[in-house]
């Protein structure tokens, strides 16, 4: 994959997420597309940064457009994004239950980090609440993350690799 495929798949999923998304909500939550496709990029794809780039990016540019503060969401993109690349070596990315661990621990990892920064910047909500409302949120882009792996697993490994197979 190259970048600007990559930059395809994350501007979609930026225009998806601020306008269409909202019509398609269960019980009024979305899924976090870009922390999906941040997670999924950075997992699938080890030697290029594809995850981390876009991330940064496509979170500015959701600041920007969209929050009263400038910056949180890019923070915790990347570090989701270096999560990623740290747990992928001890994961196999072949296997969907390593994806889905990775997944979990990497979307808590966003939410507490973007509550930590907008707490930092003054908002009132507190932890509890954050993450009483995230959890479904969560389990939604677990949803979409599990379609987008299911897909995109075939392209990345084209041969199933066991342990005889050398």
């Amino acid at each position: 994959m190259r970048y600007w495929k990559a930059g395809i798949f994350f501007l979609i999923a930026f225009f998806i997420q601020t306008s269409l998304l909202n019509i398609i909500n269960i019980g009024g939550y979305t899924p976090n597309l870009l922390l999906c496709l941040v997670v999924i990029f950075s997992f699938l794809y080890e030697k290029d940064m594809y995850g981390l780039v876009m991330g940064t990016v496509f979170g500015l540019a959701y600041d920007v457009c969209y929050s009263y503060v400038i910056g949180p969401t890019p923070i915790a993109l990347i570090i989701v994004a270096v999560l990623v690349l740290v747990l992928r070596e001890y994961a196999n990315i072949e296997n969907i239950i390593s994806m889905w661990t990775v997944s979990v621990i990497s979307f808590f990892v966003y939410y507490f980090v973007n509550w930590g920064l907008y707490k930092i910047a003054g908002t009132t909500f507190s932890l509890g609440y954050a993450f009483s409302h995230a959890i479904w949120a969560i389990l939604y882009s677990l949803f979409v993350i599990t379609i987008l792996y299911i897909f995109m697993i075939k392209k990345v490994s084209r041969h199933h690799k066991d342990r005889y197979f050398r």
